[in-house]
């Protein structure tokens, strides 16, 4: 017997037993088959769940063991009623009232896009199916190219959601959750919501687990010690030659990763906003089926697309019949361009002079040029990449400009009729009559060209090409002139620079932008780039918030402003970007190409797109040389490596741009923007037409540049706002100086960041400040400065996070580090900026506790924030080598110059290799290549020439290169301070999510790491590697005798600042006092049990590397007069012998003549 599908969901069990019921088998019946929507009563057969329940025993048995025994009867009771409350919502959508009402909207779509496509295909000229294809391309999901049946459904599964038994596991998942968190919300809903259904509740359990940094915190270690176990298992599966069953684990690690990564990154972003009122409005997260309607012709591009085209060929017909009927207006204005240039681009057709589009082709090319190098003022105009030529000359704009000036012709009559054309009146008209100075007559005048299709600047070129008033024009109507955003201008200025450069300096800019291309192709870049995308975005979200508070605040009075922290239209703009980029990017790139692939927003498109194609160009591609086509090769195999990445940053970079464009559209036109471009009217947006931009509003144009640079600049790729920072980003990256500072722009835009989290309050304070003296600089906030604001305030909340995470239990005293588990962890230093934020809160942890004075390390610090393109620690020893190098007759300086340039020259040549190193990290993730941290370095010689070539194999094969596994395998595994038993890459799959996981420090490491000491000070100072080794190894088993006597030393001092002098307890806190007793005793130790085993180091070498080794160890000054001296005592014995009078540095015996010269200098001084 067929059940009503009420009936059909209530036959599943109660939560009070959790066995499925066991349907009945029935005979298989031969229907015929019949079309689904033939009778409601088939729909709704059709429609009904195939099954009772996904609950099986198993399933039970395997995910919730605990839940039936363990559900609290209150709450067991208040799921049951919740269930009940789901099941009656459900009923309503599967009955035949329902159903028809579905037929009906579909069949009213259905005639409206019908419609549309006949205006559209007759307009064009083209058949049906031509039509249909073009729908195809644009708007794959139009219901013209789906049945009835297939609408229906898809529209009757997006009113539904989750079936009720789906909403009943999905909240006992919750109920019993390994995230604490997430059971107590849960928990609380139940409790709490006593009308709404399940799939409400279990939407506040979403938002808590997506906004609440507490609860996403919790998820950090779940995710992580997930990963760990898939990677082990992935690991485990390859090297057995199981690869079916490693890709499977694979992808489940790079799953938990990806959240356990975003977690810990999202955890720093606390925007809680107010447990209680997401308890209130979650009664409306169950839409209703008229809300599901409009939601989805709300998202619907392709109809905007198509409204955009069916909006310009009305417009275009329009023009058409005025032209018609006007053809005295037509034949004025071909007499106006002929007299202009002399010339003739008419020809008759059915006894009518129009225009030869062809002739107007061809002058339009000569006389280009000349209008180009006339108007420099164009040039400050928004006019996309279009040659700057005359309108008139374009088919597609003769007519509707005609037909303007008909229209203004019959509303202002007085002023047509005095010169010798008709164009000469429509410029006395803009240029020199009355109505010019006017703002209404100004909205007129674009509201006039917009009805036919045109621009402002359509008619400033018109004034360009035919009556050489292009700049007259400008000036009067300055105050809707739209001019070139910054943006593109420096973007311009940039092309002009590089253009401008010689031959040479082109060929280094694209040697090194193919290079550069290269360093950023590995997947795990993309993966890594996407984790600070989700980062970034979220925190863009917040400042968003505060932002309109601030802007309402200045505009309509500070209780408004205050009102908007707590609106929820506020709070869901603010966060598009993030909808946008994550949950519905297909909506934000069909909006976006949508906008962007406009003509006149060329540029736009492609600073947002196509930058590096331009750069390509401008640096010589295309010319046809045998160095282009060899650096064309590279540049495409660059392009087809960089796709992870670019996809990954053109997904946050259109999800920032729409949800920016779409919060300012609202905020400034107090208009939905989706459902302007739905109805058609981007054309007007991009126009200014007053019947969509409020009068004062900004430029919809200015709207979209500040979505622009707000895209460009989540993603590090906007232009520096500091000028000095812009020259100088500009000077590295024209001059080739990319070998030094690969990526500028990224370097310099971070700054700012961290600037701006930092202090960016000072900004508008300093400019309050100084206008007390100075009155022209008062007024509200600009937007910069609202920018600056919001983000300190967000930095502060972060750090605030931040401080939080490192005070609680079980971190790593590394602040860079992530733990996962106790064994393990994971490196956050690529991806920015959540090492600096982490950093930040461990000094706030420091500060609180009076320890920062011993914790803070400047090198440190200027590593992780001045970024990955300079690290000082080796420029600083680069130029310390050179300086000792240059003076003096020190017999290391050749070995100096040696490793100095080999190991410059093999880092450079190991950029080139990065792509290639996804082979290695793969060949680790299958087990064919070891996970241990490999020691390639040998002993050094004191000549140049052996230096420099190993400083060079040294460079190359510490990642990997020209080094078989098998030869990696047989080389000593390398020493680490902190890391007794060795450092270890665990699951090296991560590396493809962009995670670098290693083993953790044993417990004493991270103890004497907590008191400020980093692996410098733990570490060998020794240069030649075997004797490096032997140190390294007798320090790391020193460190646990070393920690307890540490520890030890701490309680001493505790008990007696217990009973010191309370001036002493006022002074100092209690940490900053233990710690300042216990590093001095850890360091005093540290440098006796370091001379105790120096000797020892010293004779682990061969008879060479032990001279060497004491040579080495003396003073340079010492090391330059025992060379003198040397030459003094044997140089003439050694010349009679045939020997050079210097010593030998390849020789043991001349090294230990020198060390007992240099012992017996000291002695003597």
């Amino acid at each position: 017997m067929e059940l009503s599908f009420e009936e059909f969901v209530k036959g599943v069990p109660t939560t009070s037993d959790f066995t499925p019921i066991k349907e009945k088998e029935e005979p298989v019946q031969d229907l015929q088959p019949k079309p689904a929507l033939d009778q409601k009563t088939d729909f709704l057969t059709f429609t009904q769940p195939k099954s009772t329940s996904a609950i099986t025993p198993e399933v039970q048995e395997q995910q919730f063991p605990e839940q039936t025994p363990d559900i609290d009867p209150e709450l067991r009771e208040k799921l049951d009623q919740a269930y009940e409350r789901t099941v009656e919502y459900f009923g309503g959508y599967y009955n035949v009232d329902q159903v028809t009402s579905i037929q009906e909207v579909m069949a009213e779509q259905r005639a409206e896009e019908e419609a549309i496509l006949n205006k559209f295909i007759k307009g064009q000229g083209i058949s049906r199916e031509e039509g249909l294809d073009l729908i195809r391309k644009r708007n794959p999901d139009s219901i013209l190219l789906k049945t009835d049946t297939d609408a229906a459904m898809e529209s009757l599964n997006s009113f539904a959601g989750e079936s009720p038994e789906k909403q009943r596991e999905t909240m006992l998942a919750n109920l019993q959750s390994e995230n604490a968190m997430t059971r107590r919300v849960a928990e609380t809903a139940l409790r709490n919501m006593d009308d709404s259904i399940l799939g409400a509740m279990n939407g506040v359990v979403l938002a808590d687990s997506v906004i609440n940094p507490i609860t996403i915190g919790h998820d950090v270690p779940i995710f992580m010690s997930d990963a760990v176990e898939s990677g082990q298992e992935a690991y485990l599966a390859a090297k057995e030659g199981r690869y079916k069953d490693a890709a499977k684990a694979a992808g489940m690690t790079g799953v938990n990763t990806a959240f356990g990564f975003l977690s810990a990154a999202e955890a720093i972003v606390p925007f809680v906003y107010g447990g209680t009122k997401l308890l209130k409005g979650a009664k409306g997260l169950a839409r209703t089926p008229e809300e599901h309607l409009a939601l989805a012709r709300k998202y619907n591009y392709g109809g905007a697309k198509i409204a955009t085209m069916e909006a310009a060929e009305e417009a275009r017909e329009l023009a058409d019949f005025v032209v018609k009927n006007n053809q005295d207006m037509v034949e004025d204005f071909i007499d106006a361009i002929d007299r202009k240039w002399n010339t003739s681009i008419s020809t008759v057709k059915e006894g009518k002079r129009v225009v030869d589009f062809d002739k107007a082709k061809k002058l339009g090319q000569e006389i280009a040029e000349e209008i180009t190098e006339r108007d420099g003022a164009l040039f400050d105009l928004n006019l996309g990449d279009d040659v700057i030529t005359s309108p008139l000359l374009n088919p597609n704009k003769f007519n509707p400009l005609v037909a303007a000036a008909v229209d203004l012709k019959d509303a202002h009559p007085e002023y047509f009729g005095k010169a010798d054309t008709v164009i000469e009146d429509l410029f006395n008209l803009t240029t020199r009559g009355d109505l010019r100075l006017t703002d209404e007559f100004a909205e007129e005048f674009i509201d006039t060209l917009n009805k036919y299709g045109l621009s402002f600047e359509d008619y400033v070129l018109v004034a360009a090409g035919t009556a050489s008033k292009a700049g007259t024009v400008l000036q009067k109507f300055s105050q809707i002139v739209r001019s070139k955003p910054a943006s593109i201008r420096n973007s311009d200025i940039e092309k002009r620079k590089a253009r401008e450069a010689g031959d040479f300096r082109r060929g280094v800019m694209r040697v090194e932008n193919a290079r550069r291309g290269g360093l950023v192709s590995q997947i795990a870049t993309a993966a890594r780039n996407l984790s600070s995308g989700a980062i970034r975005v979220p925190m863009e979200g917040l400042g968003n918030v505060m932002d309109t508070a601030i802007y309402t605040a200045q505009n309509k009075g500070v209780s408004k402003g205050v009102g908007e922290i707590f609106s929820g239209e506020n709070w869901k703009g603010s966060f598009s970007n993030w909808k946008y980029a994550f949950a519905r990017p297909d909506v934000a790139k069909g909006y976006t190409d949508l906008i962007l692939e406009r003509p006149e927003l060329a540029k736009q498109f492609d600073t947002m797109f196509n930058n590096i194609n331009e750069i390509q160009k401008l640096t010589g591609r295309g010319t046809g040389t045998k160095f282009d086509k060899v650096m064309s090769v590279a540049e495409d195999v660059v392009d087809t490596l960089n796709t992870p990445n670019r996809w990954q940053e053109f997904l946050i970079r259109r999800g920032q741009f729409f949800g920016e464009l779409e919060r300012l559209t609202k905020r400034e036109y107090n208009a939905d923007l989706l459902d302007m471009l739905n109805e058609g009217k981007l054309k007007d947006l991009l126009n200014d037409a007053s019947s969509v931009r409020p009068k004062g509003a900004p430029s919809f144009t200015d709207l979209i540049d500040r979505s622009i640079y707000r895209a460009m600049d989540v993603t590090y790729a906007k232009q520096p706002d500091v000028p000095v920072f812009r020259s100088v980003s500009s000077f590295i990256t024209r001059n080739g100086l990319t070998v030094i500072v690969p990526f500028p722009r990224f370097m310099f835009n971070s700054m700012e960041l961290m600037a701006q989290y930092g202090a960016g309050s000072s900004l508008p304070l300093t400019r309050k400040i100084m206008s007390v003296v100075k009155k022209d600089i008062r007024g509200p906030m600009t937007d910069f400065e609202r920018q600056a604001v919001t983000r300190n305030l967000m930095g502060i909340a972060a750090v605030g996070a931040a401080y939080m995470y490192r005070t609680s239990d079980d971190v790593s005293p590394d602040s860079e580090m992530i733990t996962v588990g106790e064994k393990a962890q994971i490196d956050t230093t690529a991806t920015y900026p959540l090492a600096q934020i982490l950093w930040a809160g461990d000094a706030t942890k420091h500060l609180v506790r009076g320890t920062f004075d011993n914790w803070f390390n400047a090198r440190n610090f200027a590593d992780l924030f001045v970024g990955v393109n300079l690290r000082t620690g080796v420029g600083n020893s680069i130029i310390e080598e050179m300086a000792q190098i240059a003076g003096g007759v020190d017999l290391t300086k050749g070995e100096r110059a040696g490793k100095a340039l080999g190991r410059t020259l093999g880092n450079y040549l190991t950029t080139w290799m990065v792509p290639f190193a996804q082979i290695i990290d793969a060949q680790r993730a299958t087990g064919k290549r070891g996970t241990e941290y490999a020691d390639v370095a040998r002993d050094p010689k004191l000549n140049f020439a052996h230096s420099f070539v190993d400083n060079v194999r040294r460079s190359v094969q510490s990642r990997g290169f020209f080094l078989s596994a098998e030869e990696e395998a047989k080389l000593p595994r390398r020493s680490e301070a902190f890391y007794p038993d060795g450092k270890e890459r665990l699951s090296p799959i991560l590396k493809f999510a962009g995670v670098t996981m290693t083993n953790r420090p044993p417990e004493d490491a991270e103890y004497l790491m907590e008191l400020g000491f980093d692996w410098r000070e733990f570490g060998s100072k020794s240069k030649v590697p075997s004797i490096k080794s032997f140190e390294q190894n007798m320090i790391n088993g020193y460190i646990e005798l070393l920690a307890k006597g540490a520890r030890q030393e701490g309680k001493r001092r505790h008990r007696e600042y217990l009973r010191a002098d309370k001036s002493v307890r006022e002074e100092f806190t209690r940490q900053q006092f233990i710690n300042n007793h216990v590093r001095l005793y850890v360091s005093e130790s540290l440098k006796a049990f370091k001379q105790k085993i120096k000797d020892g180091a010293i004779a682990q070498g061969d008879k060479y590397a032990r001279a060497m080794t004491k040579y080495r160890r003396i003073d340079p000054k010492a090391r330059s007069l025992a060379t003198v001296r040397f030459v003094e005592m044997y140089g003439k014995r050694r010349r009679d012998m045939g020997k050079d009078p210097m010593p030998d540095p390849m020789n043991a015996e001349d090294l230990q003549t020198l060390v007992e010269i240099a012992r017996k200098l000291k002695e003597a001084y």
